[in-house]
């Protein structure tokens, strides 16, 4: 019997090691909001919407060279669903029960063998250098590989990526895909990180590419791309930042945005100047810089770009591309302990000419302006749990080339309850 039962101790023991060995580490992160949104465009009309939110990645982590996410998101806006009630979005509608998980990131990270070169593989998060604010070009979630390493002071980022592929009669085909290709780097020095990079997009021939990003983003045929980011400290607490990208679409006149800003931190608050200038398009809709994204994730204001805080009433003027504008901004504000606020007021101009085609409240000529006023506050109630309220005020003068020259003003107000885990 002491035999068996050794037998067995050391049989538990062989097993629970090969177990233990190719046991993964599962961590899960994320949030959920809940909130109410209300938008009034003047003369247009207004929504008045209660929205949610949930969100988690899921991290399978087997050691420090090997890894996989994913990450997912539901979405609903009250009293709403689709046909079918499956899809994104459904599932708000009496009864609920809509069939909406979105698959918004999966991927594997791996460090090569013996060299310092890590990979990511899959769908992913890709973003190209912003240091005023979010790229305009590219910063969203796609399908692709990103090798990345680093030697003294420089950081390296090369990465390939799939944002649409056609088929053709039920076959691949080269003319039928877009192909994204980067390079990125960053050079780190004591007070300055300088950070330069090239991106191109091979377009297909007979890529059927939606409408959207052929007559608001300008993807067509062979796309390049140069950038550079900038960040400063040349004294304590002032951060100077630049941005700067030029894109040209095939035989298309190339478009370009420049961005600066000043932020100097003190005792009460983060007083900061902001200015950017975007090119527009001439009378032959020509001019305007091309993207692969939406061009939100450069924020210039709450309404100018993906501003608003939680995904309620982002760039309801449009992204910052065909525009110019200079804005002052305090952030940081605290009086209160765990209450904190953002200020900002800003006056914004369009850049395209005016006989440009399709003027509207997005794309604004040389004649259209307006000035905005956005103020948040966060109240910090536990440490997951934050309570936002979030304004927004544009007075806008639109001249009578524009589609929604009668719209005077837009007035967003948002608050909702933040938990972070």
């Amino acid at each position: 019997m002491k035999r068996f039962i050794t037998l067995a101790l050391a049989l538990c023991m062989v097993f629970g090691a090969a177990l233990n060995a190719s046991a993964a580490e599962i961590k899960a992160s994320g949030n959920m909001w809940v909130g109410y949104d209300y938008l009034n465009v003047d003369n247009e009309g207004k929504t008045t919407d209660f929205k949610q939110r949930f969100r988690t990645q899921i991290d399978i982590v087997a050691s420090e060279a090997l890894s996989g996410t994913v990450f997912f998101e539901i979405n609903n806006t009250w009293g709403q669903t689709n046909a079918t009630n499956t899809g994104n979005g459904s599932g708000g509608a009496l009864g609920a029960d809509g069939v909406n998980i979105q698959t918004r990131r999966a991927y594997l990270d791996f460090l090569i063998p013996s060299t310092p070169v890590k990979v990511r593989a899959g769908i992913q998060g890709v973003a190209l250098p912003g240091a005023v604010s979010g790229n305009v070009v590219l910063n969203d979630d796609l399908g692709a590989i990103v090798a990345s390493a680093s030697y003294s002071n420089v950081d390296f980022t090369a990465f390939y990526g799939r944002p649409y592929d056609a088929k053709d009669n039920g076959y691949d085909d080269s003319e039928s895909s877009v192909d994204v290709y980067g390079l990125i780097a960053a050079l780190n020095f004591d007070t300055i990180t300088v950070t330069p990079y090239f991106v191109a997009a091979n377009v297909g021939e007979d890529v059927n590419l939606p409408a959207t990003l052929v007559a608001d983003k300008g993807l067509t045929g062979d796309t390049q791309w140069y950038g550079v980011a900038l960040e400063a400290t040349p004294i304590e607490n002032l951060v100077l930042s630049f941005d700067g990208v030029f894109g040209k679409a095939s035989d298309d006149d190339g478009g370009f945005l420049v961005a600066g800003k000043a932020a100097y931190t003190t005792q009460y608050c983060v007083p900061a100047f902001m200015a950017w200038y975007g090119s527009g398009n001439d009378d032959d809709n020509e001019g305007r810089m091309p993207i692969l994204d939406n061009g939100g994730d450069f924020v210039a204001t709450t309404l100018v770009g993906e501003g608003a805080v939680g995904p309620m009433s982002d760039s309801v003027l449009g992204d910052a591309r065909g525009k110019w504008g200079v804005a002052l901004e305090a952030s940081e504000i605290t009086f209160i302990d765990k209450v904190s606020h953002v200020a900002r007021i800003a006056y914004v101009r369009g850049t395209n000419d005016d006989d440009a085609a399709g003027l509207d409240i997005e794309n604004w000529s040389d004649d259209d302006s307006a000035v905005e006023i956005d103020f948040t506050t966060t109240y910090n109630m536990y440490d997951n749990l934050d309570l936002v309220a979030d304004l927004a005020f544009a007075a806008t003068d639109f001249d009578n080339d524009n589609a929604n020259e009668n719209v005077d003003h837009v007035f967003k107000a948002a608050i909702l309850a933040v938990y972070s885990f």
